[in-house]
């Protein structure tokens, strides 16, 4: 595929992502996908174990803007702002990178890189534990 149908395919995760339509978004993933976040690499399925149970804290919308993108080959990079109001009054904005690798039109990998401080802060505030069981 061209870069810039991995781009848009990126893009669309991400919109996907942000309105809540799992099914559709972790859709997107080769069979043997996988997701890195900050050094943790697990399945897609169990990456999408997690999101779920970050979503399920949230209280109305999540929002993730991308501020800019840039596509080469089989590689997207894409710059985020996100946010979301959280059960306890908890307010969480933080901001990301993703590079996503595609494979045939589907992610192969995803590798998401965040401000780790703001994300415990906010576990924290939550008064619970990031879901670590779900990282193998």
């Amino acid at each position: 595929m061209a870069a810039s149908d991995n781009k848009a395919l990126a893009l669309e995760y991400l919109r996907l992502l942000e309105r809540g339509d799992f099914d559709a978004c972790f859709g997107m993933f080769a069979p043997d996908g996988k997701v890195t976040v900050m050094g943790r690499t697990s399945s897609a399925g169990d990456f999408a174990k997690v999101v779920r149970e970050f979503r399920g804290m949230v209280v109305g919308p999540m929002t993730l803007k991308p501020t800019g993108a840039v596509a080469e080959g089989d590689k997207v990079a894409v710059e985020v702002t996100g946010g979301a109001d959280m059960i306890k009054g908890v307010r969480y904005d933080n901001q990301y990178h993703f590079l996503f690798e595609f494979r045939n039109g589907r992610i192969a990998h995803l590798k998401e890189y965040m401000d780790t401080a703001v994300a415990q802060a906010t576990w924290n505030a939550l008064g619970q534990a990031p879901p670590e069981r779900e990282w193998k």
